[in-house]
């Protein structure tokens, strides 16, 4: 790899439009500078507020969702491309699936420049309760696992999967925290009894579930005020209120969730939706930066990529029986949240810089034959 170079990141959307992946590759590109890698985006999904510089990135709104849509996009100073690729983002319908945005990287490469593919997550079907494999959606994914010099994603299982796919060993790099790092940690003691609820609208699982297992954990932790943030979910907090106070924060900085966080007590997910996944959940990783006790509703997930139940985290159940079990509360609670920081140090956004650039680095140097101008582009219908 030169001494410094060109990435394109794709991605789906840029702030201020609301999207996880984006303010993923936002971080990354912040550290990336360090590196000597400097960073473009391409927004597939842009909307009118999608600026064309977000803080000091040059930004491209893809046109068109076609190979040609996306050929004409990349700038010819790029040598290698990253997409941020959750196939859900991508997608115009549930039958949908990009096969341009395959087919435009494969023609990339056949240019010389290098691909790599983080993959954030992999499509299913969820139908009564059985979940199954999305076979039109993962076609896709299988073949952007095969044509990219790279694949990177974010847990094991994942990686089980992909390494199928891949001709290349697939690199495995838990997610960090979206919402900040702060440097100094506060023990538990000197905390505000908050709880903090955070994510997208999956949360409303915590609520909807059971009411008085909530009111029971308020209770146990002596949470006097419990922070609902994110995007505004309809819930009945009637019964919730009469013992602790609900603040609907409805969506916030990252600076403003960090802030929040690093006063708080403890922080609760749900993950069983996706059991096996827990490391790629930025939610559960800003819990660990931010020195909180992680509380995992309902019962615990089995032990994946490090993280321990127990240990790294502690389930609505087994808080219970702490509670009953242990002479000295706050003292079991602080070695989880500190075990639970510590453990998270492996997958902080440095750490992940230095993964991603390693993966950068391995990738070769080919010499990128110049795009073809979008005059000459053959026609390609929209797959």
């Amino acid at each position: 790899m030169p001494e410094s170079f060109k990435l394109l990141q794709i991605v789906p959307r840029l702030a201020p439009d609301v999207d996880g992946v984006g303010d993923y590759a936002l971080n990354l590109a912040h550290q990336f500078a360090a590196q000597r890698i400097s960073s473009e985006f391409l927004v597939v999904r842009p909307s009118p507020r999608t600026p064309l510089n977000q803080q000091g990135f040059p930004v491209h709104r893809l046109e068109a969702e076609t190979v040609e849509g996306v050929l004409t996009k990349v700038p010819n100073s790029v040598s290698t491309v990253l997409l941020q690729y959750s196939n859900y983002p991508y997608l115009r319908g549930k039958l949908d699936a990009p096969g341009w945005l395959a087919t435009g990287l494969e023609t990339l490469k056949q240019r010389g420049i290098r691909i790599v593919v983080m993959f954030h997550e992999l499509p299913t079907l969820r139908y009564r309760g059985i979940r199954c494999p999305n076979l039109l959606q993962r076609r896709v994914s299988r073949r952007l696992a095969q044509l990219a010099d790279r694949v990177v994603t974010n847990n094991a299982a994942f990686q089980q999967v992909l390494s199928r796919w891949a001709s290349q060993p697939v690199v495995c790099q838990p997610n960090f925290s979206t919402v900040g790092e702060p440097r100094r940690i506060a023990p538990l003691r000197d905390r505000n009894r908050a709880l903090i609820v955070f994510g997208s609208s999956d949360r409303g699982r915590i609520y909807q579930r059971d009411t008085a297992a909530l009111q029971a954990l308020c209770q146990q932790l002596g949470i006097h005020t419990l922070y609902d943030v994110g995007r505004p979910i309809d819930w009945d907090s009637t019964a919730l209120e009469s013992q602790v106070n609900v603040v609907r924060t409805g969506f916030l900085s990252a600076a403003a969730v960090s802030q929040l966080m690093v006063e708080a007590f403890a922080g609760l997910f749900d993950y069983q939706r996706f059991p096996h996944n827990l490391a790629k959940s930025t939610v559960y990783a800003a819990y660990c930066a931010h020195g909180l006790i992680p509380i995992c509703n309902q019962r615990s997930l089995p032990a994946q990529d490090g993280i321990r139940p127990g240990q790294h985290y502690l389930s609505t159940p087994d808080l219970t029986k702490l509670v009953q079990q242990t002479t000295d509360l706050n003292k079991s609670l602080q070695i989880v949240a500190s075990s639970a920081h510590n453990q998270y140090q492996t997958r902080t956004l440095t750490a992940c810089t230095h993964a991603f650039a390693d993966v950068l680095r391995s990738t070769g140097n080919r010499t990128a034959t110049p795009l073809v101008p979008r005059q000459v582009i053959p026609q390609y219908q929209h797959e």
